[in-house]
């Protein structure tokens, strides 16, 4: 019997899809993901609920997944949220810089509208663009190693937020 620890990887992360084709032709002709399986139901297996959907998984170098939830019937008229449309958004790595500036140019050759680079703290560089969907993607080159002072800073900075969240009036 082995202890469970920690998850070992992201093996997908799942979205929505108003239009499987042209999410298909993004990731696989500009981002250079495979499509690699699908499922394809009349009901959801993790509720029971009854709804017609095809999930299709894009596989990245390292095996893991972008996948896609196209849900019959789901109105598209409303996609908006109380959420600033840069706040979620999926990072996915690239091996260095050079790999960051062609990716940029593949992605304007596409007519892609491209953010950046924007330079985080000397420890990431990256680039934000929008797929067919609206949903925000990072390509990132980590440049250095994180370090246990990293780790010190970000507890620390967990703390002083939160303290100055709990001194704040409720709104």
């Amino acid at each position: 019997m082995s202890d469970f620890k920690r998850p070992g990887g992201v093996n997908h992360v799942a979205h929505v899809t108003w239009d499987t084709a042209e999410t298909t032709r993004f990731y696989t002709e500009v981002l250079g993901m495979r499509l690699v399986s699908h499922a394809l139901a009349d009901q959801v297996g993790s509720s029971g609920e009854p709804c017609r959907f095809l999930h299709t998984f894009f596989e990245m170098g390292d095996g893991s997944c972008l996948a896609f939830f196209d849900i019959e019937g789901l109105p598209a008229e409303d996609r908006s949220t109380v959420v600033p449309s840069w706040a979620r958004h999926i990072a996915l790595s690239v091996g260095s810089l050079d790999e960051l500036d062609d990716a940029e140019r593949k992605l304007k050759g596409h007519g892609v509208e491209v953010v950046g680079p924007v330079d985080h703290e000397g420890i990431w560089t990256s680039i934000y663009f929008f797929d067919p969907n609206g949903i925000r993607l990072e390509l990132t080159h980590q440049n250095r190693d994180l370090t246990d002072a990293d780790a010190e800073t970000a507890q620390q900075a967990v703390e002083d937020w939160t303290a100055k969240q709990q001194q704040q009036p409720a709104g």
